[in-house]
């Protein structure tokens, strides 16, 4: 088992033997809260929904093989980083367009949705760390904060991806 990445309230394993990451999870106690009281899905739960979300969206997600409250597995994807490919691929540009505007229209929220939190495989985009995704229960996030968030995700080289989203959208330039 090697250790791929640590965060502030998680950790990602590799396991070779099997070909799949283990991600587990460490919230805070007023996280651990929001959980039991139903005011957030525990992240490993959230994964799987998302996940599925995703799905009906045309989106594509890590095939999951195990999806606790505090852990998850997912299969290796094998794919390369969208932020290696997607400078010299229009293709890859329009499709990673076209998938943030399916979760801005269908009111997914999340702040990292930056070209590294995806992988390409066979020339499809697919869609990871998903359990930092939020999907509308009662409440949504406001469009705008959406904007915000992928205005600081794409910057420098990649600048031009989030103006095609505006173009996309309809929306004015900030």
């Amino acid at each position: 088992m090697q250790l791929i990445q640590t965060g502030k309230y998680s950790s990602v394993h590799y396991d070779p033997e099997h070909d799949t990451f283990i991600k587990t999870f460490s919230p805070n106690i007023t996280d651990r809260w929001r959980y039991r009281l139903g005011i957030r899905r525990y992240p490993g739960y959230n994964f799987r929904y998302v996940a599925k979300r995703l799905s009906l969206l045309g989106i594509q997600a890590p095939d999951i093989i195990e999806s606790k409250r505090y852990r998850l597995v997912t299969a290796n994807v094998n794919g390369v980083p969208l932020k290696q490919v997607i400078q010299d691929d229009p293709a890859l540009q329009q499709r990673y367009v076209d998938i943030l505007v399916a979760l801005y229209r269908d009111r997914i929220h999340c702040r990292g949705l930056h070209t590294d939190n995806f992988l390409v495989k066979n020339g499809e985009i697919i869609a990871i760390d998903l359990d930092a995704y939020k999907a509308p229960r009662i409440f949504t996030y406001p469009r705008q904060e959406f904007i915000d968030c992928l205005s600081r995700s794409l910057k420098g080289k990649e600048a031009f991806l989030f103006q095609r989203f505006l173009q996309a959208i309809d929306a004015p330039a900030p």
